[in-house]
């Protein structure tokens, strides 16, 4: 959905720190989460390589000989209940996923489009990485495919914006502007001319709305919030369940056309 000659202006130190983040795009493909205790095994089509333990390092004593069923591997390791996941990657299967990814068709593709190109390449074979527990298929409840769906959509030009108070300040103020189901330009709030302080409020919710409109093309999503509104929504299982809780403590004000 982000067009490949997408264009970046005023984005504010403040905002880009509290969303740099979530430009990390390989938290998006792996499984393993931070602080994890995990051990990886990477073989060459059944040839032991290497067996890393997060905590206790290396540990080739584990593995006695060829590997012939990844999956059974994987198994019988995560249940003796020592790790908290287990990894068995077959390292020609990176192989291949690399050489794919970097054909020419797959740099054709937006920037977004060609990330998710690569989750597939990785999860597609499931003898080629093991993962237990598994990836699963989501990153707290978000997917590529809802995205686009909700960004296709948005055939005519519209704005997007989020905005998220700390303090009685901005941490984010994130403009995105979407034509023909494509994310053309991303800016901040930096870029409002706003003739009011915003705050958490309904009166600054419709100037806000309004200033989008005006400003930049006909708003389509608009979320304004408390900080810790926004840590919850985005990491939420019901996202909808939250704004609606936030809502109702005077938390979060939300419109969606």
């Amino acid at each position: 959905m982000i067009d490949p000659d997408w264009t970046v202006i005023d984005l504010d130190p403040r905002t880009w720190r509290n969303i740099g983040h979530f430009f990390e795009v390989p938290q998006y493909v792996r499984t393993s989460q931070p602080g994890e205790n995990a051990l990886f095994v990477l073989h060459d089509n059944g040839r032991p390589l290497n067996v890393y333990d997060s905590r206790r390092g290396l540990r080739p004593e584990l593995i006695a000989g060829p590997i012939d069923d990844p999956q059974l591997l994987a198994h019988e390791l995560f249940e003796t209940g020592q790790w908290d996941r287990v990894h068995v990657i077959n390292k020609q299967h990176l192989i291949e996923v690399a050489r794919q990814a970097q054909t020419i068709e797959d740099r054709a593709l937006t920037l977004d489009a060609y990330y998710h190109r690569v989750f597939q390449l990785v999860w597609q074979n499931p003898q080629g990485y093991v993962s237990l527990p598994p990836h699963p298929g989501h990153w707290h409840a978000w997917t590529y495919t809802q995205i686009k769906d909700f960004i296709t959509r948005l055939s005519k030009p519209a704005s997007l914006a989020l905005g998220v108070l700390e303090g009685g300040e901005v941490a984010i103020g994130l403009i995105l502007l979407v034509s023909e189901g494509l994310i053309r330009r991303v800016t901040t709030f930096e870029a409002l001319t706003l003739t009011m302080p915003l705050t958490v409020s309904t009166a600054s919710f419709e100037h806000l709305w309004l200033s989008l409109r005006h400003q930049f093309a006909p708003p389509a999503a608009a979320l304004l919030c408390t900080r810790s509104a926004f840590d919850q929504w985005i990491t939420a299982g019901d996202k909808a369940a939250v704004i609606r809780n936030a809502a109702l403590k005077g938390e979060a004000f939300w419109r969606m056309t």
